[in-house]
């Protein structure tokens, strides 16, 4: 991720995240279309993968884009890629939220394995499942580093804070 990526991704992290909620994958890409005006303007920004909702933000001098769909809301998830340029489209009953990058294809389709994941309620991802022993979230922390979901920095101040509860 570069600088403005962290950037989105830290200010969500300050502002929006829940407690006990914890940041799953985040993308750096846009919604929006290039040359569209009022709700179809692009916005550059983050698509941010929590324990509990897809979204999209993005923090600027003059303002703030949010978008959250609850995971459970979510009906079907649809993704497009060609040369490089990914799409994912998210579906409820009454609205969608189409995010688009140009990141790296393995880290898009982690962050895309990672939501179906949470939206099937996977083995060990349910909200009711027991909660992990702090070695083990230390361990999927390190995984999501490696796989290149996570940043150095990010990895290092979630650790710090799983530490904390100790």
């Amino acid at each position: 991720m570069n600088g403005q990526g962290d950037r989105h991704i830290d200010a969500f992290r300050k502002a929006k995240l829940k407690p006990g909620e914890t940041v799953e994958a985040h993308l750096q890409g846009w919604i929006g279309e290039m040359m569209g005006q009022g709700k179809k303007k692009q916005h550059n920004g983050q698509f941010v993968l929590t324990s509990e909702r897809a979204c999209f933000h993005r923090k600027g001098l003059f303002g703030e884009i949010f978008e959250t769909i609850p995971l459970s809301k979510i009906t079907s998830v649809e993704t497009k890629s060609l040369l490089g340029y990914r799409l994912l489209r998210l579906h409820t009953s009454h609205d969608e939220l189409a995010f688009k990058t140009f990141e790296g294809k393995t880290i898009f389709e982690a962050a895309y394995a990672r939501l179906e994941e949470l939206r099937h309620g996977s083995p060990g991802v349910a909200a009711a499942a027991p909660a992990k022993s702090v070695t083990d979230q230390l361990r999927k922390l390190a995984d999501l580093r490696d796989a290149g979901i996570l940043t150095e920095d990010e990895f290092s101040a979630k650790k710090t804070e799983l530490l904390a509860r100790i």
